[in-house]
């Protein structure tokens, strides 16, 4: 019994032995996979934390653009207002000679020279600031995004950030148990998967400069144009004039036509516009209309024999140089003298140059998303087997063999390799879904990848042939014999 039992004991201690390593090894190898997980799920979390950065910073970006317009037409609205006021009040006080209805042309007199006392300083105070607040805009552009944005999306840059954020995770995955820690994973075959990474992004984004004809579709600025017409409201895109019935036959559009004989009334323009992606024109007039068809005219439309009287006028540009910019000129002469009492703003640099993704001819993103892989191991010495521990390693000659027992890794290492995507993807309203809220689109529509909507997302992915590529290919080593786990 006592020598079977030793047998026993002898085949029980080397089945332990083996069972040992072979869980040892299972562990560290899924230590290794969730170290590197976690490494290349941050690196692309680095990534994408700077794509919706980008995203904030270009919506306030167009927001200011936006801004710069407003003022814009503020500051050629009241000039028109205060000079239409002050015009109508004269001739208001004119026409109070008028016996009967007199009184009323005096109550109008009075009405428009309390507005014109409003908006007078008003218009003075337009006038000051709107170069200031553009200035200050162009400042806070410089100061931020061509300081901040720009050098974080320079490639080496984003690729350095994301490396160490990959690197300072891995340097973290250490299990701490009795005041023992074992070795941290470090990042291999950085080279080969450092350049794929930086290749990933640079096909993503794309900074879209001022190039070719400026205001043309070879500008490639247009995209960002594209947005900040579409983003402005009512006032800052045209301004016709007032809808009340009193008002609007003084500053809006309104007509009394009598066919064959006469017509007469009141017309109000107050276009604003962005001119070659460099320069914004807005400009108020309104203008009092008076026509008796010559023989042979017929029909209610201004034109032969109209006579046209400028009664409000107003111009204001924003550009490099506070230039007049190109005439808008209306059917009288208040176009005219808007172009000349033209108040021109400074320093306003143009639609400005932004990050977005690639896009193709048609306006649509080439790409919608990117990988991050990162590829770690942990030496073989790292790993607590028979074999590190010296013990049933030592080879044994005879006709039963050896118990030598050797993990046999590939390279000496336990290795892992792993990728994230980063993909951009708005909630969208379904069953599944009820937190979203505000986030979902009101169409429903799914929505095409931008650098103007915060919504780029990181998830795990499986490593593509690229990925496997770099890592076994210029490792040199083979898929066959490795403890690589997807």
């Amino acid at each position: 019994m006592l020598v079977w039992f030793l047998a026993f004991s002898a085949t029980l201690a080397v089945v332990f032995a083996g069972v040992y390593s072979v869980g040892q090894v299972t562990s560290e190898k899924q230590k290794v996979v969730n170290a590197t997980d976690a490494a290349a799920y941050s690196g692309a979390l680095t990534e994408a934390r700077a794509l919706n950065l980008a995203s904030y910073t270009n919506r306030a970006v167009i927001a200011n653009e936006v801004l710069v317009a407003q003022m814009v037409s503020l500051d050629s609205w009241t000039s028109y207002f205060e000079k239409a006021t002050a015009n109508y009040e004269k001739e208001a006080n004119a026409l109070s000679a008028i016996p009967y209805v007199g009184v009323l042309f005096k109550a109008l007199a009075i009405t428009l020279k309390a507005l014109n006392t409003v908006v007078k300083p008003l218009a003075q105070a337009m006038d000051s600031t709107t170069p200031v607040a553009i200035q200050a805009w162009e400042l806070l552009y410089a100061a931020w995004y061509t300081a901040t944005i720009v050098p974080a999306f320079t490639p080496p840059v984003m690729a350095f950030a994301a490396h160490s954020a990959a690197e300072n995770v891995l340097a973290q995955n250490v299990a701490l148990q009795g005041g023992r820690n074992d070795s941290a994973p470090r990042l291999m075959q950085v080279a080969a998967l450092g350049v794929r990474n930086e290749l990933e992004w640079n096909r993503l984004i794309k900074r879209y400069k001022k190039t070719g004809t400026p205001g043309s579709a070879s500008d490639d600025r247009k995209y960002a144009a594209e947005l900040l017409l579409a983003s402005r409201d009512d006032f800052s895109t045209d301004r016709p004039g007032s809808d009340t019935p009193f008002l609007k036959v003084l500053f809006g559009n309104s007509d009394l036509c009598v066919p064959f004989v006469i017509k007469i009334g009141s017309e109000k323009q107050g276009p604003t516009r962005l001119v070659n992606f460099d320069r914004w024109e807005a400009q108020d007039t309104v203008e009092f209309k008076l026509k008796v068809p010559p023989s042979g005219v017929t029909g209610c439309g201004w034109g032969k024999g109209t006579v046209a009287v400028p009664q409000g006028w107003g111009r204001a540009t924003a550009s490099v140089n506070g230039s007049r910019g190109t005439r808008i000129n209306t059917d009288g002469g208040a176009g005219n003298l808007a172009y000349r009492a033209n108040h021109g703003n400074r320093g306003y640099t143009g639609v400005k140059e932004l990050y977005d993704v690639e896009r193709g001819a048609d306006g649509k993103p080439l790409r919608e998303e990117a990988t991050y892989a990162v590829a770690a191991a942990k030496p073989g010495t790292a790993v607590r087997t028979n074999e590190s521990l010296g013990f049933m390693n030592r080879p044994v000659a005879g006709p039963l063999g050896s118990p030598e027992m050797k993990a046999g890794f590939a390279k000496d290492e336990v290795a892992a390799m792993s990728e994230a995507r980063i993909f951009f993807e708005r909630p969208v309203r379904n069953s599944l879904d009820i937190t979203g809220g505000r986030l979902f689109r009101a169409d429903g529509h799914k929505e095409y990848a931008s650098l103007y909507n915060p919504y780029w997302q990181v998830r795990l992915s499986t490593p593509s042939p690229i990925t496997r590529a770099a890592v076994y290919g210029l490792g040199g080593i083979n898929p066959a014999l490795s403890v690589f786990a997807q």
